[in-house]
């Protein structure tokens, strides 16, 4: 009975490398975000919300996002082992596409801070935010897919004040490091190497502090933004092999150099949802 016990009490958490995830999202854009993002018609930020479903293929090795939404289809794909980031659109009849290295993503990183520091915001206000979060856990459960999923609310501190975001999560498993934490967002670009980045350039602070899989959040920002996102569907033993995550055939994929411009447009108005 003693040796019984002992086995339980140190009993750890599930870490799981291999899944794929479902999910759908319902995302609200402030007004301005059409301005940051350089207007267009074709511009999903002018249509003001969109609803998303998103399909997450996940390995130690590779993640691939999938988005469909009404604005046309994404697809991320990250090679770990390689550090390479390649982003597919397929919208409006074109089928377009970028990739990115760690060496553009630190680049990127690098002129991004150059640009706060020029408009007298402090650089890797990122990593000073992920500082000032808090994890608040309640008593309260409901069900998701299948799993009993507990509350939780996040506290970060913006320079606008103080925000609150809706979590619920299951305390059965953590996926391994890797997955993209702020699944869903089906807009912008995917992080490259691997980071914690959400399938579409959405990311938030606080999720990857929650002691489980979070399967539901909701966001919601003083300047009109909002986010709701839930998982539809977790399968923990998928059959994965390295063909799901193959480049598709009859895609324009150029080097995210050559896309920068458009590329820092549509970063403006990501940095805008999440910054207010």
């Amino acid at each position: 009975m003693l040796a019984t016990f002992s086995l339980d009490g140190f009993a750890q958490q599930k870490i799981v490398e291999h899944a794929i995830v479902k999910a759908k999202s319902e995302i609200t854009f402030p007004e301005n975000a059409n301005r940051n993002a350089g207007g267009g018609d074709d511009n999903p930020f002018a249509a003001g919300g969109m609803e998303t479903k998103s399909t997450i293929y996940f390995t130690k090795d590779f993640t691939k996002t999938f988005t469909e939404s009404d604005f046309g289809n994404n697809t991320v794909i990250i090679d770990k082992k390689n550090e390479r980031t390649t982003t597919l659109t397929q919208a409006n009849g074109r089928k377009t596409g970028f990739y990115s290295t760690a060496e553009d993503e630190a680049e990127m990183r690098r002129r991004m801070d150059s640009t706060r520091q020029a408009r007298g915001q402090s650089g890797g206000n990122r990593d000073s935010a992920s500082r000032d979060v808090e994890i608040i856990n309640t008593d309260q459960t409901k069900k998701i897919a299948g799993y009993t999923c507990k509350k939780a609310i996040i506290k970060t501190k913006t320079r606008q004040g103080e925000n609150e975001t809706t979590v619920w999560y299951t305390p059965d498993f953590k996926m391994a490091e890797g997955y993209p934490t702020g699944m869903g967002a089906g807009f912008g670009r995917g992080g490259g190497g691997g980071r914690q980045r959400g399938g579409g350039g959405f990311s938030m602070n606080g999720l990857e502090k929650i002691d489980g899989f979070v399967m539901e959040y909701e966001v919601s920002r003083p300047n009109g933004f909002s986010m709701h996102m839930e998982v539809t569907s977790v399968d923990l033993a998928p059959a994965l092999n390295d063909k799901t995550f193959e480049i598709p055939k009859g895609y324009d994929i150029k080097p995210i150099k050559e896309m920068q411009g458009q590329f820092f447009g549509v970063g403006n108005a990501n940095r805008n949802t999440e910054n207010n």
